[in-house]
């Protein structure tokens, strides 16, 4: 879409997508057929004015689901993860690791 092509601009430029943007690519996503009986956002909102944002579009939210992980937990599954840059394959050191250490599994 149009709204999607902004962001990937701004996002290969190196900035950061803007509230208004990600709320209007939101909204245009969950207005497709296939969202008619609900949907499901993963990591989404992540801040009060982009929950506002919602609520101000007129977007309902029936149910939040929020999951507790303990901080040294985030801390391994952050500082493990790996990303081969050519390809955009993410790999963890303990999880999901490579077959061969630093080699993208082509």
């Amino acid at each position: 879409s149009e709204l999607g092509l902004q962001a990937k601009s701004v996002m290969e430029a190196g900035g950061l997508v803007s509230d208004d943007l990600i709320i209007a690519l939101v909204k245009e996503r969950i207005e497709e057929p296939d969202c008619v009986n609900g949907f499901l956002f993963d990591g989404f909102p992540r801040t009060i004015p982009q929950a506002q944002a919602l609520v101000d579009a007129g977007v309902l939210i029936d149910y939040v689901i929020e999951v507790y992980v303990e901080d040294e937990e985030i801390v391994s599954r952050l500082s493990g993860r790996r990303v081969h840059e050519a390809s955009g394959r993410v790999y963890h050191i303990e999880h999901n690791p490579p077959q061969q250490d630093g080699v993208d599994d082509v």
